[in-house]
């Protein structure tokens, strides 16, 4: 009776055994680790005519041109960054910039930039990348830091979320690492098309 019992704890431990180093190999989520994440859930969001300024710490958010400023909003719980020239005054011009704080890319290797983008009243692209490792911060200081333009895919259709593709950076080893969104577009006769953008991410290794 004695050996009966022990053979049936064993084949009760060993099945166990069995199902746990299964689901060990097969459903162990993988983990990203990020240089930079901003999905801009702490901004505050306006709705309607009501536009609020992204203010998120160390961000610069400047137009070159006019004083419509990049704004966030919330769509079925998700917070975005939008920007466009539509509700702009008549015969103004804009040039709205939205540029990262500084990021530290000296300790990390084989860093890739992300972010999405949406549209909507499509009548041209309004939206460029840039990166920079000289940019100072200021709003003076945008016009005299070098710029180097990102290629980065975009959407083909309206109302659709776009991931830029995975843009590689890791040959920007500097403790000033900053990502710039520009928004070019006009109120008359110019591209008003709304541009959204969301989840700008930096991975590492």
């Amino acid at each position: 009776m004695k050996n009966i019992f022990l053979k049936i704890t064993f084949a009760i431990i060993t099945a166990v055994s069995f199902v746990s180093c299964d689901v060990a190999e097969t459903d162990i989520p993988t983990v990203f680790k990020y240089a930079f994440n901003e999905g801009f859930s702490t901004s505050t969001t306006g709705s309607g005519a009501v536009e609020v300024p992204i203010t998120l710490t160390g961000w610069v958010n400047h137009n070159a041109t006019s004083t419509r400023l990049w704004h966030a909003r919330v769509f079925t719980g998700d917070n975005y960054a939008e920007f466009s020239s539509f509700y702009s005054a008549a015969g103004t011009n804009d040039v709205a910039w939205l540029i990262t704080p500084a990021i530290d890319l000296t300790s990390t290797t084989g860093e890739i930039l992300s972010f999405t983008t949406k549209t909507r009243y499509s009548n041209g692209y309004p939206l460029t990348a840039f990166i920079s490792t000289n940019y100072d911060g200021t709003t003076a200081g945008i016009s005299t830091a070098t710029w180097t333009p990102l290629t980065f895919a975009t959407p083909s259709a309206d109302d659709v979320i776009v991931s830029s593709g995975n843009i590689d950076i890791s040959a920007y080893n500097s403790n000033n690492v900053r990502i710039a969104f520009k928004y070019t577009g006009s109120k008359t006769g110019g591209v008003t098309t709304t541009c959204q953008l969301d989840n700008v991410k930096i991975n590492k290794n």
